[in-house]
């Protein structure tokens, strides 16, 4: 698998490279629709295929979100179109891809965010190259040099290292963070200069996978506003793969599904949303038509069973047939049945340990600094119970990442000593966390049952295994995954198995970083009912404003030095983000009334 995933790295990294010399030497532009397939598209283990045939067509202009289970090839999806290894694409086409995973190759380590964005673009990069090249010679293709400097005006190649600085900026970077080496930033950072690269680039076609999972919401509002209105994607194509059902249907027009049962892919022309509805009519109807049709078969048989139908009359031969037809109908309609009934996620139960009578956590004037540092904040809960934890709380803690969101989690589970100020924790209270690398330190050799035994080694009875058992299941962990090892499974289900360990142990606090990153879209739905039904407190890092907004009761913004409360919820930190990055527009107007609503209330 990691050598498969090396040689399509190449293939995309040598795919950019081509599309940008042929589209520089032929000035090809892909305004026309793009007929891609049919092909196969194979499992990443090399075991047969995921999806068979598929053929879609990518329009100039259109916004595509790529949907379906975790699992199912979406990322496999487009890391082949990225690599040229299905038909329909042209060489020419230029395309940009950011993996979850992004990977620089040594020289761009040494150098800053801003010096990599601009040289993503491959073409001014080219066209730079070849102008120096020209100015170097004798003079004589003094014709193709005024053609290569009229190109580089045109793309406004003066003005491109203004232009990258002011994109990493939306994207959350400090100026200290602008002024570092690649090699010093962290991970989430790293993806993030892929991500401004990418779109700095300007390309055909943009493909992002799962964008939105190293963003603040500030930084997720902007990319969401810069590609749903941005002039640059007015007649470009972009495919994105993302649990965040906000950001998708605030982005994207249109929906490209991937069924796991079907082996196929389908194309809707809307809004997540509306897809989501239609998907939901066609189980209703199916389900009607599934009931009329027992109905009707149980009448044909107490019929054709009765005295009433002489053997071998035409009447009975008749409703024979009718009998043998409406289970051929049936049987056709099993396999829809089953592919519209793969998104609705499986339930997810969090066990927690019930009321406390005095809060878990209490925070009197707390601030924290790191040793040699400036403080990240102070003066929380300046005011009596401002900011405790209690097993009625759902708080979330929303800002810029750096601004001390981890910091503050730790505090409350006690990890660090305030700096400054009282923290209160009660001794009785006890807390689980779950973060988006919990499901990392896995041993994926052990299956979902041999991991639960080992952490829970209990009595080892028959009855404590079947609760073992239960409890895995009603985390969503299917019996089909119990007893196969953890690599099999996906990011999403291996999420939930982390959930399923920590929850067993019934906390009264949870506190969940970033739980929705490796979720697909209706896992994430499934998440949050969770949480609403949890019997304990929740204290929550999350960029996912649909998840935020189903589940805070407070919400406080992390940064300036402070941690304060959003008075009025979520709806009010949207509004005021919103008027921030796409100040004007119809998303921000609606986010402002939404918040007045809800003050009004």
């Amino acid at each position: 698998a990691d050598a498969e995933r090396g040689r399509l790295d190449a293939e995309i990294e040598a795919a950019c490279e081509r599309a940008a010399m042929l589209s520089a030497a032929e000035g090809l532009n892909f305004r026309a629709a793009l007929k891609i397939g049919p092909f196969d598209l194979p499992h990443p283990s090399g075991r047969g295929s995921i999806v068979d045939s598929v053929q879609f067509n990518l329009t100039p202009g259109r916004r595509y979100a790529l949907v379906g289970r975790n699992g199912k090839g979406k990322s496999t999806l487009l890391r082949f179109l990225a690599a040229r290894r299905v038909p329909g694409l042209p060489d020419a086409a230029r395309v940009q891809y950011v993996s979850q995973d992004v990977s620089f190759a040594e020289p761009q380590l040494e150098r800053t965010p801003a010096e990599v964005v601009v040289d993503a673009d491959a073409e001014r990069r080219l066209l730079v190259e070849r102008a120096r090249a020209l100015q170097a010679g004798d003079g004589r293709c003094s014709e193709e040099l005024q053609t290569c400097l009229e190109q580089l005006e045109a793309i406004g190649a003066d003005t491109a290292a203004a232009r990258a600085e002011q994109m990493l900026v939306h994207l959350g970077f400090s100026a200290e963070l602008r002024s570092r080496k690649l090699r010093a930033l962290s991970g989430g950072w790293r993806v993030r200069v892929a991500l401004a690269a990418a779109l700095f680039a300007r390309p055909d076609i943009l493909m992002l996978d799962e964008p939105t999972n190293h963003l603040s919401m500030q930084a997720v509002l902007w990319l969401s506003h810069e590609l749903a209105q941005g002039p640059t994607w007015k007649d470009r194509t972009i495919l994105v793969v993302s649990h965040d059902r906000r950001f998708v249907d605030d982005t994207c027009t249109d929906i490209l599904h991937i069924s796991g049962v079907a082996r196929a892919l389908t194309h809707m022309r809307c809004g997540y949303e509306a897809w989501q509805r239609t998907r939901q009519e066609q189980r209703l109807a199916q389900e009607r038509r599934a009931k009329t049709r027992v109905n009707e078969l149980g009448r044909l048989k107490r019929y054709v069973a009765s005295g009433q139908a002489a053997a071998g009359n035409t009447s009975s031969t008749s409703r024979k047939l009718q009998i043998q037809r409406l289970e051929r109908e049936a049987e056709a309609e099993a396999q829809q049945v089953a592919a519209l009934n793969e998104d609705v996620d499986l339930p997810l139960t969090l066990l927690g340990a019930g009321a406390l009578d005095r809060p878990a956590v209490a925070l009197k004037s707390v601030g924290f600094a790191y040793p040699g540092g400036h403080p990240l904040f102070r003066g929380v809960g300046q005011h009596p119970h401002e900011f405790n934890v209690t097993c009625q709380s759902r708080i979330v803690l929303v800002g810029e990442n750096g601004n001390g969101k981890s910091t503050l989690v730790k505090l409350i589970l006690g990890e660090l000593e305030p700096t400054e100020g009282e923290l209160w924790i009660n001794r009785n209270a006890r807390f689980a966390l779950v973060n988006q690398h919990h499901a990392d330190q896995f041993d994926l050799a052990l299956s979902p049952m041999e991991m639960m035994r080992r952490k829970f080694p209990g009595d080892q009875s028959d009855g404590w295994v079947r609760q073992l058992r239960a409890h895995l299941e009603g985390c969503g962990v299917e019996d089909t995954q119990l007893d196969v090892p953890a690599a099999a499974l996906s990011g999403g289900q291996r999420s939930r198995l982390a959930m399923a360990a920590v929850s067993f142990e019934r906390p009264h606090i949870l506190v969940m970083d970033e739980p929705t990153n490796n979720l697909d879209l209706a896992s994430v739905e499934a998440l949050a009912e969770a949480v609403e039904r949890f019997e304990g407190g929740v204290v929550l890092v999350s960029h996912d404003q649909r998840f935020v907004q189903r589940v805070a009761r407070e919400v406080w913004v992390v940064g300036d030095g402070a941690v304060r409360p959003a008075l009025c919820g979520f709806e009010e930190y949207r509004a005021r983000l919103l008027a921030q990055v796409a100040a004007g527009s119809d998303q921000a107007a609606d986010a402002l009334e939404a918040y007045l609503q809800k003050k009004l209330v």
